[in-house]
């Protein structure tokens, strides 16, 4: 694949990009695929990392997969995952994995996310902690809009980005009446 904006492997790309402090590596557009999300996965010297953004990366389920079952990277706090190829699968990798209960912001924008995907993130009992999701420009439509505004999990959550997601007048009023979706303070519904 032609890598437009990079042309160096992964393994040199971690300590050029990984902040001082260990906490955030910014990989965004450096498309580094499943094959360099596996690599990132198992690199020791991400044992403090905070912070990942992954944006326009071709991940796919199956990065998600490597990512999920890391035994190194625990901990996030934000994951960015923008104009990636998750879909429903990779997003149900993802609510299912223990790896991701520190996160408290998760953009999946344009990640070929439907209600199923919506689903998973709603019944997740890993992402309790989250305060900020972007979802926007997917395609949830008004059944993922119902499954997030019954869940009883994102509770915390403070900002909701579900813009251009086939959501009908209907759904967004679900989404904006939803009790357990009382704490949020910016919702992007259109």
């Amino acid at each position: 694949m032609s890598k437009p904006f990079n042309d160096e492997p992964v393994e040199q790309l971690i300590p050029k990009l990984l902040s001082k402090d260990g906490k955030l590596l910014d990989l965004r557009l450096k498309y580094i695929g499943d094959d360099g999300l596996k690599i990132v996965a198992g690199t020791d010297a991400l044992r403090g990392l905070e912070v990942l953004n992954l944006e326009r990366n071709n991940i796919s389920p199956e990065g998600i997969r490597a990512l999920a079952g890391s035994q190194v990277i625990t901990g996030l706090v934000e994951l960015h995952l923008e104009r990636n190829d998750l879909g429903d699968e990779g997003t149900r990798i993802l609510a299912e994995s223990s790896n991701f209960s520190s996160l408290k912001y998760l953009n999946l924008w344009k990640n070929k996310v439907g209600a199923g995907g919506a689903v998973a993130l709603a019944q997740s009992l890993y992402l309790s902690c989250l305060i900020r999701l972007d979802m926007a420009q997917n395609n949830i439509g008004d059944e993922g809009a119902r499954a997030l505004s019954e869940s009883l999990t994102l509770s915390d959550l403070k900002y909701l980005d579900v813009f251009g997601n086939g959501i009908s007048l209907e759904g967004q009023e679900l989404l904006k009446n939803a009790e357990g979706l009382g704490k949020v303070q910016d919702m992007i519904l259109a």
